[in-house]
This record gives structure tokens, sequence and C-alpha cells, in this order.
């Protein structure tokens, strides 16, 4: 399910399509057994997938993933991004945060009493950046993330080619 306001039916649809290719890559004999609903809106982070609430935090299998579509008009560097530019930095973070959501499946990534956030039962306490982007539940996500969004962008446009379309947001 996506939650969003003013995103267009190919957007969508993309969303759609890359959420349902992360899963078969990264979790395809349990994501029959999996709910994700995924969220576009103002935020205090570019992405972030969580458990949802309400669910146990043992064995997971609802989870939410928000999405700051607005975060995602500029690159690093500040410069405006164009909309099939935009449109793929959406379809990488939906995969960054797919990553995550199949390290919490797997019990790679758990919160053990539910206190604290754990990586292979090794506590993670707050980080700096550095700490962030070296850790390793971060850099498994950030090294798929390319990886599930160039398979996806590649079956998208080879099923658009096929039928006739030529999809301008990819």
């Amino acid at each position: 399910m996506i939650h969003a306001k003013c995103i267009d039916a190919k957007v969508r649809l993309a969303l759609y399509g890359m959420l349902e290719y992360s899963a078969m890559k990264l979790f395809p004999r349990r994501m029959k057994k999996v709910s994700i609903k995924l969220h576009l809106k103002h935020y205090d982070y570019e992405g972030e997938a969580m458990i949802e609430e309400g669910t146990s935090t043992h064995r997971p299998r609802s989870f939410k993933i928000v999405i700051d579509p607005y975060r995602m008009e500029r690159d690093e560097w500040g410069r405006e991004l164009n909309y099939s530019e935009w449109v793929s930095k959406l379809l990488k973070t939906v995969g960054h945060e797919m990553v995550h959501i199949k390290q919490y499946i797997m019990g790679e990534l758990t919160f053990p009493k539910g206190a604290y956030m754990a990586w292979k039962g090794q506590k993670i306490g707050w980080m700096t950046e550095d700490e962030y982007y070296s850790s390793p539940h971060e850099v498994e996500a950030y090294g798929k993330e390319k990886w599930l969004q160039l398979g996806f962008i590649t079956v998208w446009n080879e099923i658009e080619s096929r039928e006739g379309n030529k999809l301008q947001i990819l």
C-alpha cells in the first residue's frame, strides 16, 4: 500500500514495482507473509524503514517505510534534480529501506527487549556521521540500493519498450 498525494500514476506504479522487485530479490520465500506500507510525506530524514506500530519486534512481518520526497529534490551538492533524476532517487531510497526490512525479517537488525537496536546481537548506539556510514547495516543498505535500483529500472524499461511506451521518468 502506498500513501502519497500528488504522485502521478506512472510513478506510483514504479514505486509498487520497486517494492515487489526488492522483496523478490531480498527475501523471496518470505515476501507473501510480509506487509509493507510506503508513505511519502514530509519527514525528518530522506527515508526510514520501521516495524509497524503494534507489531511484535520478535520476527516482525508488518513494516512501514517513510520517504520524504521533498528532501529528494536536490542532490548532495544542492543542484535541483530534474523529474527523471528525482524519481530515480526515490526508487533508490525505496531499495535502501527495503534492505533494512530484509535485515529485520532475517533477524539481523533487532530490538532486544525493545530497549535498543542491535545488529547481529551487537548494540547500536547513537552514532556520529562517520559511525553511521561505516555501520554494517548501513554499509549493506547503501551497497545494495544501487543494485536494486539498476535491476528494477532494467526490468521496467524492458517492459516499457515491449509495450511501445517511452517512459520519461526513468
